[in-house]
């Protein structure tokens, strides 16, 4: 791959990651504060719920890319090992594509989504929070593990690994 490329999709990652990583702390203390205060309290922290749902899709798709950078995914290879070097290799291309179209058309709705929350200004029922800034987190996301995938497929086609991503 084009070594600047690849690090720019790299430090995209990382910093999704560690954003991710924030609102998953975010996400631990709320549910803690929640659990406590209905626990000693009688009393249930208002908008838990609707906050946690809009921090785990921040949450997923924050994380997407650096999963597939660093080759985290869960892999189910019952029959991939018994293939012979040559017909794994177009197996791998073939499941680079589909990923790459699966998830450009998936990046495609969230952006045409996104798009729709921000002109009808959404918002949540109890805090009134903007729906638009989760989405286009979401969107980054998607479109960096996007980035990441193309980076996959154009490794696959040129028969190149490196150690990052196998």
């Amino acid at each position: 791959m084009i070594p600047f490329l690849d690090r720019g999709i790299g430090r995209a990652a990382s910093g999704l990651a560690r954003f991710a990583a924030l609102v998953l702390a975010g996400i631990m203390a709320m549910t803690f504060l929640d659990v406590v205060g209905r626990t000693f309290f009688g009393r249930a922290l208002v908008g838990t719920v609707e906050s946690v749902e809009l921090m785990m899709g921040v949450l997923v798709f924050c994380g997407l890319a650096i999963t597939e950078i660093n080759r985290r995914h869960i892999v189910v290879e019952t029959f991939q090992n018994l293939f012979p070097p040559r017909a794994r290799r177009a197996s791998e291309i073939v499941n680079s594509v589909l990923a790459v179209v699966v998830t450009g058309f998936l990046a495609w709705r969230l952006l045409v989504k996104t798009g729709e929350i921000v002109e009808e200004q959404e918002y949540t029922q109890i805090w009134e929070l903007p729906f638009w800034p989760t989405a286009l987190i979401m969107s980054v996301g998607i479109c960096v593990f996007l980035l990441a995938l193309v980076a996959r497929l154009i490794d696959d086609l040129r028969g190149s690994r490196d150690g990052a991503r196998d």
